[in-house]
């Protein structure tokens, strides 16, 4: 639950890259015309959870989890500029799409990146694959989006998950 004393600086120095991966400007994108799911799977954890770790309460979740196979692709719900593709200590390997307009998709616990900081990708596109990178307990994707530095439940803007779209 606490991370190493020798990771402190590490943590911070994450935290830091993913506030200006957030802050970066990008054009509009097409997010108007609604999300995609990222990938398909079991919902595994919700947006706004309690988590309770050794017995104490801890920050709520703010993403939502899709449990899938490792290797699963993922793809970019809306267009956007990708911001960062990094590997995070608690998140694994981590990438921010700016959609435009201050909102940010994050997909946590990647196994595989195929995309770069700078990269514009469209919706649909490859972004990598499901993992369980980091602090995980399995493979799944952590499906994270914030605006102008609020969260949001990416669940309710990309509507009922279906089998086909």
């Amino acid at each position: 639950v606490t991370p190493p004393e020798d990771v402190i600086k590490r943590i911070k120095s994450d935290s830091k890259a993913v506030r200006e991966a957030r802050t970066r400007i990008a054009p509009l994108g097409d997010f108007v015309d609604g999300f995609d799911w990222p990938v398909r799977g079991r919902i595994s954890g919700v947006f706004g959870s309690q988590r309770i770790l050794n017995g104490k309460p801890r920050a709520p979740h703010y993403g939502i989890d899709i449990a899938a196979p490792r290797g699963t692709p993922v793809q970019a719900p809306a267009s956007g500029l990708v911001t960062l593709v990094k590997d995070l200590y608690f998140s694994g390997w981590t990438v921010i799409i700016n959609h435009g307009l201050g909102l940010n998709s994050s997909f946590l616990h990647l196994d595989h990146v195929v995309i770069n900081i700078g990269d514009s990708v469209s919706r649909g596109d490859m972004i990598g694959t499901v993992g369980s990178t980091g602090r995980s307990t399995g493979p799944h994707l952590d499906w994270r989006l914030d605006w102008q530095g609020r969260r949001i439940d990416a669940s309710l803007v990309a509507g009922p998950m279906s089998p086909s779209g």
